[in-house]
């Protein structure tokens, strides 16, 4: 008769030390992820704003060779069915400004707020330097 012999398991399991290396590791790449994810929502309107800019640019320059002179406000533009009126505010939900003479040489002012929802800050987007 064999007498029972206790099985012996060669297998280990994780230290604590690797399972805390583990979750570091995991917890920095969901970080990462979170930081990355929580800005593109803003990239995201800074682009709109963008590409709303520049389709009233297109616009006003239409109004100015039909009219020989650029509107006094933008409602002129929804008014003379130019322009849809929700296509007045940026991608922020904000109203644009719009001065029909312009400073340094520019026909107009044409820009929007930006993040912050404040004009004359730094995160202004103007449309004659938007894509510098």
């Amino acid at each position: 008769m064999n007498p029972t012999r206790p099985v012996r398991y060669t297998r280990r399991g994780f230290s604590l030390l690797e399972l805390s290396l583990v979750l570091a590791i995991v917890g920095v790449l969901m970080a990462v992820a979170a930081y990355n994810f929580m800005g593109a929502g803003e990239r995201a309107k800074v682009r709109a704003t963008k590409a709303t800019l520049g389709t009233i640019k297109n616009i006003l320059q239409t109004y100015q060779v039909d009219h020989s002179v650029f509107p006094p406000d933008l409602q002129t533009l929804v008014v003379s069915k130019y322009l849809e009126d929700k296509k007045i505010k940026d991608g922020f939900e904000q109203p644009l400004y719009y001065a029909p003479v312009g400073r340094e040489g520019r026909p107009y002012e044409l820009l929007s707020s930006g993040p912050d929802a404040k004009f004359q800050t730094a995160d202004d987007i103007d449309v004659w330097t938007m894509d510098r």
